[in-house]
């Protein structure tokens, strides 16, 4: 049972994301249009959301030993986007074979790298989430949202306690944040600042989303939205975090005094730009990435298994 749950649940999850937009089909006709303008302004800022991600992946794991361009970063978090709507959490698997294999890097300090970023991801969005909630929905900051909110920023804070703390709680609560050296941490600003853009970024295109329809939703509240919506990629049973996101954001919604309709539609749109962009050009970078994988394969490959060298 236990094998098969994370496909119940994402056939579940899928079920009533189609269930919901059909029952809403006939409101959706009627209040939005598909402007391909806007479509392709929402495919040209997720786009660009890629190419920071790997600017602040490239920022991160270079203070863990990892010497790679932008361009690498760009192909391997696109590619790693598209493996994570594959079961299983393919993307984070396909980031650490290919770090494993072409830069050396073990497995385990792949774990802490990627488990302190996913820290940082969170904790950054959940500091904005709460001075945005203070401005656009203050009502918010002692309810539900921003309690979320404020555990997200916590999460942040365990990375910054002092050294003897964390070596001491490193073996029960959080093994990562005893093994992140100065030189990781060196970079953490500029890691926190693409977050800040990536943020931005998200938020622009799902208002957007939001404009090839009647409701009137402001930046910020977009971007209280997208800064919750984070925690979905923690999410691994679902390929992609698939249909949680835009429920997600349509609880959320609902909590600021949006329309539910409104808000799922929307996100799903912007879930639409997305699975565009990962699907086409993480297709092509797969094949660039592989052709690399294997060459440093064959590098590695003793002589005898390479056959005789011809001078």
């Amino acid at each position: 049972m236990r094998r098969w749950l994370p496909s119940i649940v994402t056939l579940a999850v899928l079920a009533l994301l189609s269930g919901f937009l059909f029952e809403n089909r006939h409101y959706i006709a009627d209040s939005y249009r598909l402007s391909p303008l806007l479509f392709a302004a929402v495919v040209g800022l997720t786009l660009g959301l890629l190419f920071v991600r790997g600017i602040a992946n490239r920022l991160h794991f270079a203070g863990l030993g990892v010497e790679a361009s932008t361009a690498d970063w760009f192909r391997l978090v696109t590619v790693t986007s598209f493996t994570n709507y594959l079961p299983l959490s393919a993307g984070l698997l396909a980031k650490a074979v290919f770090l494993k294999r072409v830069h050396a890097m073990p497995f385990r300090r792949f774990a802490v790298g990627q488990t302190t970023l996913l820290v940082l991801i969170v904790a950054t969005n959940g500091a904005i989430g709460l001075v945005l909630l203070g401005f656009a929905f203050p009502e918010q900051l002692v309810g539900v949202i921003g309690l979320g909110f404020a555990g997200m920023f916590a999460a942040g804070l365990l990375l910054l306690l002092p050294a003897p703390l964390r070596e001491r709680l490193s073996g029960k609560w959080f093994p990562f944040a005893a093994n992140v050296g100065p030189e990781a941490r060196r970079n953490w600003p500029a890691v926190v600042a693409c977050q800040a853009v990536m943020l931005v970024a998200a938020a622009l295109a799902l208002k957007l989303c939001f404009a090839m329809g009647e409701s009137e939703v402001g930046l910020l509240a977009c971007m209280v939205f997208c800064a919750a919506a984070v925690l979905t990629r923690l999410v691994t049973v679902v390929p992609g975090a698939l249909g949680l996101r835009e429920f997600l954001i349509g609880g959320l919604a609902v909590l600021t005094g949006f329309d539910l309709r409104d808000a799922v539609v929307a996100s799903t749109l912007s879930r639409a730009a997305e699975i565009v962009v990962v699907f086409t050009l993480g297709g092509v970078f797969s094949f660039t990435l592989s052709g690399s994988l294997a060459d440093s394969m064959d590098g590695s490959l003793p002589d005898s298994v390479e056959g005789p060298r011809r001078d």
